[in-house]
C-alpha cells in the first residue's frame, strides 16, 4: 500500500468529516462540544458543510487527505493553517452559526471553550508576525491506523513549514504527541482549559508542541 497526502477538494469533505468523527468518537470531550451530534447522519452532514465552508472562505486553511493510491480510499485527514508573508489572520471575537447547537447555552459554551482552546495557538501566530504553520486537526479512520497514514499527514505540513522557513505548531492529544516528536516537534507543555460554571467538569486537554524552523 502506498499512501499519498493531497489537498482535499469539496467533494471529499463528507468523507473527511466522517473520518474525524470516527477517529475522535467520544474520546475527546471537546470534539463533542465543537461538533454537536457528529455521530449522527445529520450532525455529520452539518460538520462536512462547515468544513467545506471553511475551506472555501479561509485562505489560510488547507484540508489534506491521505489516500491509498491503489484503491483511492481516503484513510486519514488533517487541517493545516498556513501563515506566510507577515500576514496575520483576524483573531477577533469568535462567532459560530447558531443553528449548529440546540440552544443559546450550548452555543455560548462552545464559543467560550473555543476561545480558551486557541489561546496558545493565537499567541504563537502573533509572536511569529504571521509566519507560521499550524496543525489544527489530524485524524485517521480506525480501520487504517498503524499504516503510516499519520506520518504522511504530518510530513505534508512540515514540508510546507520547511518550504516557507517557519516554525510549525500543534495541539496534540496527550497520548498522540509521540507521532509529532518523531517528526521534529518538541514538547513544550500540557494545557488544560475549562469554562467556569456548571460545565467546568468538561475540560480540554492537549500537549503543545513546536517544531523549530530549519532554515
Amino acid at each position: 500500500m502506498t499512501v499519498q497526502a493531497l489537498e482535499a477538494e469539496d467533494a471529499d469533505m463528507d468523507r473527511i468529516f466522517e473520518i474525524a468523527s470516527l477517529a475522535f468518537d467520544h474520546n475527546e470531550p471537546l470534539w463533542d462540544v465543537f461538533w454537536p451530534q457528529h455521530w449522527e447522519a445529520e450532525g455529520r452532514k452539518k460538520g462536512a458543510e462547515r468544513m467545506r465552508e471553511t475551506r472555501n472562505t479561509d485562505a489560510h486553511t488547507k484540508y489534506i487527505k491521505a489516500v491509498d493510491t491503489e484503491t483511492g480510499v481516503i484513510m486519514g485527514m488533517s487541517k493545516w493553517s498556513i501563515y506566510a508573508n507577515n500576514t496575520l489572520p483576524d483573531m477577533g471575537e469568535i462567532k459560530y452559526i447558531k443553528n449548529f447547537w440546540k440552544d443559546d447555552e450550548e452555543l455560548a459554551f462552545a464559543t467560550a471553550m473555543t476561545g480558551l482552546f486557541v489561546e496558545e495557538r493565537n499567541a504563537a501566530i502573533k509572536a511569529s508576525g504571521g509566519n507560521l504553520v499550524s496543525l489544527d486537526i489530524l485524524a485517521i479512520d480506525p480501520k487504517y491506523q498503524r499504516r503510516g497514514v499519520g506520518g504522511k499527514l504530518v510530513e505534508w505540513g512540515t514540508d510546507k513549514a520547511d518550504e516557507l522557513g517557519v516554525e510549525a505548531v500543534v495541539e496534540s492529544s496527550v497520548f498522540g504527541k509521540g507521532l509529532y516528536e518523531k517528526h521534529g516537534y518538541l514538547f513544550k507543555n500540557d494545557c488544560v482549559v475549562s469554562v467556569p460554571g456548571p460545565r467546568e467538569h468538561i475540560k480540554g486537554e492537549f500537549a503543545w508542541l513546536v517544531r523549530p524552523k530549519t532554515q
